[in-house]
C-alpha cells in the first residue's frame, strides 16, 4: 500500500523551548514548553510512529526494514531513514555548538550532520566565525565568556533559508522559529551555553570546527519552472539531501522519483495531497512522507510546500 504517511511528532522539552508549536499549529501538547518537534525521525531516542492508513502504529524504522526500496528508492540500501526533520521554537538562545562533518565524525566517533534552516518567523542565528578567527583566539574567548563576539550573525526573515554544513559553528538565537532539515544525526558538541551549567564538549567541538569555512549566507532560490499553476524553485542541493519549494496556485501533478522518497512540509495555505488515489489534507505545520514506489502525486488547493528528497537522478 502506497499513500501519504503522517507521523506522530516527538516533542523535546529542552530548557530553551517555548509554546509556539502548540499555539501556532493548534496541537494538543500538554507540556508547558516544547523546544523541538521531531516530525520525521528514525532514532531510538525519538522514533516516528505512523498516524494514518494501513501502517498506522508502525515505526518509521520498521517501515524502512519492511518496505526497503519501495520506501527509500531504487538502489537505496540504507538501514535507517537518512533524514531527520524538526520544528524548533527558541524562546531562549540555544548553545553555541558544532556538529561534525563526515571526516571529523569518524575521528570523534560521532554522526555527521549537515542541516538547513527554513525561517517560519523572522529568526536570527550565529552561523560561522568572523574572518581571521583561529582556534587559539576562540578558545580564549570561551574562557573569557564572550565567545559570541567572534561569530557572524545571520538574520532570516520569514520564508528565507540557510544551509549549514557539518563543521560550522552556530547557534539559533532567542525568538527564532524554524523548520530544520538535517542528516539523521544527534551528535552535538556544545562549546558555550550562556552560563546555564550544562555539560560542554570543548575539545571535541574545537576539533570538529572547520576553521576555513566562511560564514553562512542566505540561500537565493533558483527558479526551475513556473506557469499559471505553480512556481518551482531549488533551495539547496548537497550530497545528503535536496530541498525545493513548490508554490501551488490551484492544482499540480508532481512526478514520482523512483530513486527517492519525497517529504512534503506545508508552509502556507491548504490543499489535498493525493498519492495513488489516497488523499490527505495538508496545512501549515504538517509533514508527509511519500514512498518512492508511488505512481502519482497530486496537489489540489493553494499552498506553499517544501519538498525534501535524496540527491539522485529521477
Amino acid at each position: 500500500m502506497i499513500y501519504p504517511m503522517r507521523f506522530q511528532p516527538i516533542y523535546q522539552t529542552y530548557i530553551w523551548g517555548g509554546d509556539r508549536i502548540r499555539k501556532q499549529f493548534h496541537r494538543p501538547i500538554q507540556e508547558p514548553k516544547v523546544a523541538e518537534s521531531w516530525e520525521i525521525s528514525d532514532r531510538e531516542d525519538g522514533m516516528s510512529v505512523c498516524l494514518n492508513g494501513p501502517f498506522k502504529g508502525k515505526t518509521l524504522h520498521t517501515l524502512v526494514l519492511e518496505m526497503k526500496e519501495d520506501l527509500l528508492g531504487l538502489e537505496q540500501k540504507m538501514e535507517r531513514f537518512p533524514i531527520l526533520t524538526k520544528i524548533i521554537d527558541a524562546k531562549e538562545n540555544l548553545s553555541i555548538q558544532v556538529h561534525p562533518d563526515s571526516l571529523s565524525a569518524s575521528k570523534l566517533h560521532g554522526e555527521p550532520k549537515a542541516e538547513m534552516y527554513v525561517a517560519l518567523e523572522d529568526s536570527t542565528f550565529y552561523a560561522g566565525l568572523d574572518k581571521g578567527v583561529d582556534e587559539q583566539r576562540f578558545r580564549k574567548a570561551i574562557q573569557a565568556g564572550n565567545a559570541e563576539t567572534l561569530l557572524s550573525k545571520l538574520d532570516l526573515t520569514k520564508g528565507e533559508f540557510a544551509f549549514l554544513p557539518g563543521g560550522m559553528i552556530h547557534a539559533i538565537l532567542k525568538g527564532s522559529f524554524v523548520y530544520e532539515i538535517q542528516q539523521n544525526s544527534d551528535t552535538t558538541y556544545r562549546l558555550y551555553d550562556w552560563g546555564r551549567g550544562r555539560e560542554l564538549h570543548l575539545e571535541k567541538g574545537l576539533e570538529a570546527i572547520r576553521w576555513d569555512y566562511p560564514p553562512a549566507a542566505k540561500i537565493e532560490p533558483r527558479n526551475l519552472s513556473s506557469d499559471l499553476h505553480h512556481q518551482f524553485v531549488l533551495l539547496t542541493a548537497c550530497e545528503f539531501f535536496v530541498v525545493e519549494r513548490f508554490d501551488i496556485f490551484k492544482a499540480l501533478h508532481i512526478a514520482p522519483i523512483p530513486k527517492s522518497f519525497q517529504i512534503y512540509y506545508c508552509l502556507e495555505g491548504e490543499a489535498q495531497i493525493g498519492v495513488d488515489g489516497h488523499e490527505e489534507r495538508i496545512e501549515p505545520g504538517m509533514t508527509y512522507l511519500i514512498p518512492a514506489a508511488c505512481k502519482t502525486i497530486d496537489f489540489n488547493g493553494k499552498c506553499r510546500v517544501i519538498r525534501i528528497r535524496l540527491p539522485c537522478v529521477a
